[in-house]
């Protein structure tokens, strides 16, 4: 679902950029005809939306030649280049819990777990949903079955992982909250479907994790961080949000910086979230982002989930 928004919002933003593109012509004629020497106002200059996205949000080849200068002009340590590399190479088909970087959200009190959404690709002129995580749970159960009997609730699958693992040991992995960095197990995986919102979910043991733990991420690879927040970042963050290409709500104005991949200084990672429940921000997100040389918010990885329900507008 939100690869699909992330499609139809490229195509809205597009038409509109148009839109905004022939209105400032118009004006800017305006001002001309009435008075050559006349000054266009900061009002009369309207954002270039499509440009704003593609410096934030950059394709794979560019978000690896970022990733490349990076390691190339910093000391790393041996976990952080390991995990640079990972995530430069990384192939977005595989397991939510296989990938270099996941986001981990709590929706209730009962309910904490990595998140995973459907991608959606243009199969003979449709959008359809594509997911290792639906093709697995397609084989025991089905998404109409699931649909009609749990509907606007989670449903797990207790065996189900065991069907793709080589051994009956729960799968492993790391979470990273805004302090620490801890460990914990891979239990089940369930799917959750309504009429605004689908995604997959991996529960995960939480003997070890408190409600107080503010968990943001998983990965399968040990990050060495600096846990520090940056004001500097957050205002940053704060004035690059550019409410005028937003069509639905969004919370990237408020993100907040917590760590920096230790041996970069402008390598952070940051979210958007109200803990200990996510459940008064409309898109609580995670992302790690890239100060380049511009001062511009380069974001090598994001994800978020929307609770508003953007595609129910």
């Amino acid at each position: 679902m939100r690869y699909k928004l992330l499609i139809l919002f490229s195509i809205y933003l597009l038409n509109a950029c148009k839109n905004q593109d022939k209105e400032k012509t118009f004006r800017e004629v305006q001002v001309t005809s009435e008075n050559p020497n006349a000054e266009k106002k900061p009002e009369q200059l309207m954002p270039d939306c499509e440009k704003y996205w593609k410096n934030r949000f950059k394709n794979d080849s560019l978000k690896t030649t970022y990733i490349d200068e990076v390691i190339s002009k910093n000391k790393l340590t041996i976990n952080n280049l390991i995990f640079l590399n990972a995530l430069k190479s990384e192939k977005q088909n595989d397991f939510a819990f296989k990938q270099v970087l996941s986001p981990i959200f709590r929706l209730s009190n009962t309910e904490i777990g990595i998140l995973t959404f459907p991608k959606y690709k243009h199969i003979d002129n449709k959008l359809i949903p594509i997911s290792k995580e639906m093709d697995l749970i397609k084989k025991f159960d089905t998404i109409t079955e699931n649909t009609m009997e749990h509907f606007g609730e989670i449903k797990f699958y207790p065996m189900l992982l065991n069907s793709i693992l080589n051994t009956r040991a729960k799968p492993v992995t790391y979470y990273y909250t805004t302090n620490k960095v801890g460990s914990t197990k891979i239990m089940e995986l369930g799917a959750y479907i309504d009429e605004c919102l689908e995604y997959f979910e991996y529960s995960i043991d939480t003997t070890t994790i408190s409600k107080n733990d503010k968990l943001l991420f998983s990965s399968p690879f040990f990050i060495d961080l600096v846990f520090e927040n940056n004001p500097k970042v957050d205002l940053l963050l704060q004035n690059d949000y550019k409410e005028e290409c937003f069509d639905c709500l969004t919370s990237l104005n408020l993100q907040k910086s917590f760590a920096k991949i230790k041996g970069i200084d402008n390598l952070y990672f940051v979210y958007a979230d109200s803990f200990p429940i996510n459940n008064e921000l409309d898109t609580p997100s995670r992302a790690l982002i890239l100060i380049n040389e511009n001062n511009e918010p380069i974001y090598l990885w994001y994800d978020e989930i929307d609770l508003f329900g953007c595609s129910c507008m």
